[in-house]
């Protein structure tokens, strides 16, 4: 068990001041215009409805977004959004079906790894001051909230984890420190801290787990 005090991040080296991905994290914590963010696009689609069709039809796009962005890989999820995409093409016409359809094939191609994880987190948060008030201001919160609920499921379905427990606390971590200055409202910001804080300490006992199954199984029988 020694090697899971290793995993876990050191708070002078998380990517908020040290970003090895340069290329889609910029030194505010921001993404960069060459990352094209598939929960941006779904945001996007989300407002589209909204005008086209209403808003009770942008609310289930929410929900099914929400749901999916936890875990794109379970299956039920994929398929609720992608019906729900499918659905929305066959309703709006147009560019609308258009858009809907493009997306639902990305969704049906997407497999989140760590690194296509961040990238969503950082894009949305940036995505929720970006719209004064309304429903795709909501919804990006919502997304948000999914995607940092997603975060114990990373550490569990890796391969190493005690890796992916020090990348994904790492990201976590710098998440919580954007937080605290994000133009955010005080109710949003409680969400998103709480949300922030119960997915670190999910990855933190899913990664005790894991290294105690692994000192067990390294440990001869007497």
């Amino acid at each position: 068990m020694g090697s899971f005090g290793n995993a876990l991040p050191s708070k002078m080296h998380t990517r908020c001041t040290m970003p090895r991905r340069s290329e889609w994290r910029g030194a505010s914590g921001r993404p960069t215009r060459r990352h094209h963010s598939m929960t941006a696009a779904l945001l996007r689609l989300v407002q589209r409805i909204s005008r086209q069709i209403g808003p009770h039809a942008a609310d289930a796009l929410v929900r099914a977004i929400h749901a999916w962005t936890i875990d794109p890989s379970n299956a039920e999820a994929r398929a609720r959004l992608v019906g729900a995409l499918t659905d929305i093409a066959r309703r709006a016409g147009g560019m609308t079906s258009k858009v809907a359809l493009r997306a639902a094939a990305r969704v049906e191609r997407y497999r989140r790894s760590i690194t296509s994880w961040e990238r969503e987190l950082i894009a949305t948060r940036y995505a929720i001051p970006q719209h004064p008030t309304g429903e795709v201001r909501a919804a990006a919160l919502e997304t948000y909230l999914g995607l940092t609920d997603g975060a114990p499921q990373l550490v569990a379905r890796a391969s190493r984890p005690g890796v992916a427990l020090r990348e994904v606390s790492a990201a976590l971590e710098c998440e919580r420190r954007m937080l605290a200055t994000e133009a955010l409202g005080p109710g949003e910001r409680q969400l998103a801290l709480q949300a922030n804080a119960e997915a670190r300490a999910a990855c933190i006992q899913i990664g005790l787990a894991a290294a105690v199954a692994s000192s067990r199984r390294e440990t001869p029988e007497a």
